[in-house]
């Protein structure tokens, strides 16, 4: 009889430390908030996230990356076999990626520190815009990558879009709301699907240069399309408001 009693001790004992491991993680919804301030490859942004339970949470936010980077273009320009002086033209290319958010951070282990994400992006289709206005002669051909474009009234810019809507999946280390710290750091990796990329010239036209060559614009967007995916890496810290 003893012995049982000494053998159901530790027994008891397990199952009130279990107990209290539990108490201590449970997690009431949307009980604490933070707010977080974010920088990766889809530029900066912030970000608001709650927890649903122990194993969720959510989080939504907006990051912006935007970047012009001025250029000088001079090209190639061969008459008769010999190669022309041409003015040089000033180009311009402008990164304009701007997302909104709704995430979902599920945590897999009691200890809350890896988590899988997934979630969709939502935003700008015209991610990048490159754009000249030709003073100089207004009819000189310009060339983007393999494409001769012709401008219309001096004027040439061309686009690169992508789908408004990107579902997102991802991992990371780390957690979005900090239960007993003020302060948390959150690193974060993965993809998102911004469909098949595909270039468009707004102003100008694509000029004929080789008949048998074919469509290049086309081409050029076949192309585009094993580009699909966007990596993504995030670092965030957060500041827990309640």
């Amino acid at each position: 009889m003893k012995r049982t009693t000494l053998l159901s001790i530790p027994v008891v004992l397990m199952l009130l430390m279990t107990t209290t491991v539990c108490a201590q993680h449970k997690v009431a919804p949307f009980e604490h908030l933070s707010v977080s301030v974010n920088a990766g490859t889809l530029g900066v942004g912030v970000q608001v996230a709650a927890p649903v339970n122990r194993f969720l949470s959510l989080r939504t936010g907006l990051m912006m990356f935007k970047y012009a980077y001025r250029y000088e273009y001079d090209g190639e320009l061969t008459i008769n076999g010999v190669r022309a002086n041409v003015p040089i033209i000033d180009m311009e290319a402008r990164a304009n990626m701007v997302n909104g958010l709704l995430l979902a951070d599920v945590f897999p282990f009691p200890n809350r520190r890896i988590h899988v994400t997934g979630g969709f992006y939502m935003g700008t289709p015209d991610i990048v815009k490159m754009s000249t206005l030709i003073e100089v002669d207004p009819n000189r051909i310009i060339e983007i990558g393999d494409l001769m474009i012709q401008p219309v009234n001096g004027k040439v810019s061309a686009q690169l879009k992508t789908s408004s809507f990107k579902p997102y999946a991802g991992i990371g280390f780390g957690s979005s709301v900090t239960k007993h710290n003020r302060v948390g750091f959150k690193f974060e990796m993965g993809v998102m699907f911004h469909g098949n990329p595909k270039f468009e010239i707004i102003e100008g036209k694509e000029e004929e240069v080789d008949r048998t060559m074919g469509d290049e614009l086309s081409k050029f967007n076949d192309f585009l399309k094993d580009f699909s995916l966007y990596p993504v890496i995030n670092f965030q810290l957060n500041f827990r408001a309640f």
